[in-house]
């Protein structure tokens, strides 16, 4: 969930992504970057697609 509501992203479009840390140390938002150079700024549920992320890219912490 985005701020303006549901939004749908291809995963070949996306080049980077970034977790925003809370202070307390939690993931506050996530910021997806596009190929055509769009930025979402996830809201809602942000660690959990940042693990879809990671295991969809194989990335590893």
């Amino acid at each position: 969930m985005t701020e303006i509501g549901m939004t749908r992203i291809r995963m070949d479009a996306i080049c980077a992504y970034q977790s925003i840390k809370s202070e307390s140390g939690g993931s506050d938002s996530l910021l997806i970057y596009t190929a055509d150079n769009t930025l979402f700024e996830i809201i809602e549920n942000a660690e959990e697609v940042a693990g879809i992320l990671d295991s969809n890219f194989e990335f590893q912490n």
